[in-house]
């Protein structure tokens, strides 16, 4: 097509149509050509959307943070190149945050959390049960507290990484059987997810309560290099 007279030969840049790019919430792109940008152009607009929205979610502005997530979804996509794929992750990761707000909507909107640790708890489960020399090194490392416990009325473990039961269970049975009696036992139980604490307390609270037992324990929510050491004290 010949250029008219007067008219300019340069292409205008997407960018700076974003400030007045408006959306209604649900409804259809009023601007369609931003599915025909070229992918340099595409990546350039979801990086603008992306930290303004940021900028929205930060801010508190949840009206705007909204729109921004619309505008958003007309150019990211999880099956798309590296930036639209990336975009995608931080549109999730920028709704989830919002969500936050709004606890109960959060967890009604996310129930796979409480799944997927169970599915890891029981893929670990099935990992200990195939692989048994797992249960080899448990034996030797609870004969060696067994060992060095006894004679003791009262004793307190710390589980540095608590998401298996299976080794105190059998501590548990090797106490129950020794000719003194079995102590008192605490176990401190550190791990990031509450649930697999929560777990962790339920399965050995009940082996206790089996075997009679006193037992105890404690459960730290915590990443490692976060643990407050004054939640260790007896």
């Amino acid at each position: 097509m010949a250029q008219e007279e007067g008219s300019s030969s340069v292409t205008s840049s997407p960018l700076q149509f974003l400030p007045w790019m408006p959306l209604s919430p649900g409804m259809g792109s009023p601007y369609p050509w931003l599915r025909e940008l070229k992918s340099e152009d595409r990546g350039l607009c979801l990086i603008h959307l992306l930290l303004a929205c940021a900028n929205h979610v930060a801010a508190g502005s949840i009206e705007n943070a909204n729109i921004g997530l619309e505008q958003i979804s007309h150019l990211a996509s999880p099956d798309g190149d590296t930036m639209q794929r990336i975009a995608a992750y931080f549109t999730a990761g920028l709704a989830d945050r919002i969500l936050k707000g709004w606890p109960g909507l959060h967890r009604a909107l996310n129930p796979k959390q409480a799944s997927l640790i169970s599915e890891e708890i029981l893929v670990q489960r099935l990992f200990f049960e195939l692989f048994p020399f797992l249960k080899l090194s448990y034996v030797i490392t609870n004969q060696a507290i067994i060992e060095a416990m006894e004679g003791e009325r009262m004793v307190h473990i710390i589980d540095l990484n608590s998401s298996e039961p299976a080794q105190w269970i059998n501590l548990l049975q090797t106490l129950s059987a020794r000719p003194e009696g079995p102590p008192h036992l605490r176990i401190t139980g550190i791990h990031e997810q509450k649930e697999v604490l929560e777990q962790m307390a339920l399965r050995l609270t009940e082996e206790a309560e089996k075997l009679d037992i006193p037992f105890q324990f404690n459960p730290i929510v915590s990443k490692l290099e976060n643990l407050d050491l004054e939640k260790f004290a007896c």
